[in-house]
């Protein structure tokens, strides 16, 4: 006969089961369930193949939070990723502030990108980081969620230059330009097949073998030069030591004619003094010399009685002068008046 079950030692196992499974989910939790994060949501215009539930979300390469869920926006082209922040890794701020911390990050440039762990993977993780360039763009399709703008990642940006490079050279006319090359190649052959090309050629070798004749006779000159030149350059150093001899001169001639300054400023003040006394005067004879005129001047007027008198003397003077000059002309021409007068004997006068 079989043993039949205790009840009381079943129970009693699943109860102990229970409990270490609860304990168990505490520690391995690291007790998350009593913590508070942070859910914000995030819109990619991109592909996200790569980006799991429970990828990383870092803020300048620390790990900040993880990745919760991933939605498309169906009718868009948007992918919503949905993280939640880790309030404790965020040193120097309180839990409750976290929120307005966030928000002032956003407005500095803070910026959401996906990035790619590994090359071989493909595994693509959240970066935080700050873009202070890259413009503010919130899509707004989550009311009820915080949302943190994103820009292209580092893959899309190579990518879309590709395209636009891709673009360019397709948008060129490649055909029209192998033509034209091809022509350019062509005309460029003919040209060096022709006659005219070789005989520039010739007429080149020619140029350079002249050329070379000159150079020669260039260096035969540059040799006669340096012949003729180092006498002079002989006289020119005989030159230089005999002005260096003579500038060695210089100072002792300064010092010269300093002491004949110092001379001639000790006489200096002393014969300053004397041409002041002797400019004085000459100024007081000066003066008594114009007092003088203006006495004389007030004499010689006509005015006064010597001034008419002397006019009436000079008057007489020069009427006299007159009379001596008409006699002495009389006397010139007849010379014995003084002996006969005025009337001459018949024959004198007939004599004469």
């Amino acid at each position: 006969m079989s043993t039949r079950a205790n009840p009381t030692v079943i129970g009693a196992f699943v109860l102990g089961a229970a409990v270490l499974l609860i304990a168990g989910l505490v520690v391995w939790g690291s007790g998350s369930w009593f913590e508070t994060r942070y859910r914000y949501v995030m819109y990619f215009d991109s592909t996200v193949i790569g980006l799991r539930k429970g990828a990383a979300v870092t803020y300048r390469g620390v790990r900040v939070g993880e990745v919760t869920d991933i939605e498309v926006r169906w009718g868009t082209s948007l992918v919503g990723v949905y993280v939640s922040l880790d309030p404790d890794v965020l040193q120097g701020v309180a839990p409750k502030d976290v929120p307005a911390a966030i928000q002032g990050a956003i407005k500095a440039g803070l910026r959401a990108q996906l990035r790619s762990e590994s090359l071989v993977t493909g595994v693509l993780y959240v970066a935080l980081n700050p873009f202070p360039d890259e413009p503010l763009v919130l899509r707004g399709l989550d009311k009820k969620t915080p949302e943190l703008p994103t820009i292209p990642s580092t893959l899309d940006q190579w990518t879309a230059k590709l395209d636009n490079f891709i673009e360019s050279i397709e948008a060129l006319p490649l055909k029209e330009i192998a033509r034209a090359t091809v022509a350019t190649l062509d005309e460029t052959q003919r040209l060096l097949r022709s006659p005219e090309i070789k005989g520039a050629i010739k007429n080149a070798e020619a140029v350079l073998g002249d050329a070379r004749q000159l150079v020669a006779h260039v260096d035969v000159l540059v040799r006669d030069v340096n012949a003729q030149v180092s006498p002079l350059s002989t006289d020119a150093q005989a030159t230089l030591r005999a002005a260096q001899k003579a500038l060695a001169d210089v100072p002792q001639l300064v010092d010269d004619a300093r002491r004949l300054i110092v001379k001639v400023d000790a006489h200096a003040d002393p014969l300053l003094a004397s041409l002041v006394k002797s400019s004085d005067s000459a100024g007081r004879a000066l003066e008594q010399a114009r007092v003088t005129l203006t006495g004389v001047d007030g004499t010689l007027n006509q005015d006064s009685v010597l001034g008419y008198e002397l006019v009436q003397m000079m008057r007489e003077l020069r009427e006299t002068s007159r009379a001596l000059r008409s006699l002495a002309d009389y006397l010139e021409r007849m010379p014995d008046a003084p002996i006969y007068g005025v009337s001459r004997p018949a024959a004198v006068k007939g004599g004469s």
